[in-house]
Parts: C-alpha cells; structure tokens; sequence
C-alpha cells in the first residue's frame, strides 16, 4: 500500500498499519509501539485535518523552537531592543 504525501508530492510508504476504535469518550489509542517510535507523550498537541475525500489525518503541532527575535538577535551587529508597543496602529 502506497499513500501520496498530501504536501510534497512523493510517495510515502506507511510503517505501521494497524486498525483502532474510537471510545465512547471520542478517544482514539495510538498504539504503543508508534508512541514509543514517533516519542509521542501524553499531553502533545496535533492538528486534525479533515480531507475533502473524507480522510482525517492527524499531525503533530509543534510549537516553534526559537521566536523570530531570537535568531535576529544571533545576527552579528544586529540589537534589539524588548519593546511591547504595538507595531503598527490599525485605524478601524
């Protein structure tokens, strides 16, 4: 079995296949195996994508790493300075 990646255009080919059921509570088990793989911990956060052939998919959110400031501020000669006023003034 073959699935198309949905944003790179190649063929990907699944590691695990295995069927699970939805709880009353609407949860889902991922099984352990795959948690252990891809160190999926409890409390992680994922996107839910619900594909217009009526495929869900569900990916992982991860949070940035580092702010946009903190690599400006890895520029050489480059300083910030912390400031919490607005950039720009909306005129609603």
């Amino acid at each position: 079995m073959a699935i198309v990646g949905l944003d790179i255009g190649r063929v990907v080919s699944p590691s695990y296949l295995v069927t699970t059921t939805i709880s009353s509570k609407g949860q889902m088990v991922i099984p352990r195996p795959v948690r252990q793989r891809l160190e999926i911990r409890a409390g992680d956060d994922f996107l839910l994508l619900e594909l217009a052939n009526g495929d869900i998919l569900l990916r992982r959110a991860r949070p940035p790493r580092r702010s946009l400031a903190w690599h400006l501020r890895q520029m050489r000669g480059l300083k910030l300075e912390r400031n919490r006023q607005p950039v720009r003034r909306m005129a609603w």
